[in-house]
């Protein structure tokens, strides 16, 4: 599945609202508001892999706010990991697909 496949099941689902990760929080910009850690839950995680380009890899997660409202955060793999508080590594907290063998 695409990307923006997997992004208009979730807007189908009511996930509608844009999330940015930022150090301590994640950002919407529908409504103009930093949301803490505390005020939100990862309700699941999509890992997206990029053969051709190993920076590609993201990570979309389904997010619904402690009020209701849905969204999603496209999470660039391994990108500025450094650059997050402990609280939202744990909210964000995700581990690679596992590879299968024969």
């Amino acid at each position: 599945m695409t990307i923006e496949r997997f992004l208009e099941n979730l807007k189908s689902d009511g996930y509608r609202l844009w999330f940015r990760r930022e150090a301590t929080c994640i950002y919407c910009t529908g409504l103009k508001e930093r949301i803490s850690p505390e005020e939100f839950k990862v309700d699941m995680f999509h890992y997206f892999q990029d053969n051709n380009n190993p920076d590609g890899d993201r990570i979309i997660f389904s997010i619904t706010l402690t009020n209701g409202r849905k969204g999603f955060l496209i999470e660039m793999c391994n990108v500025y990991a450094d650059n997050i508080s402990y609280e939202m590594e744990q909210r964000l907290r995700w581990t690679y697909p596992s590879p299968l063998f024969d």
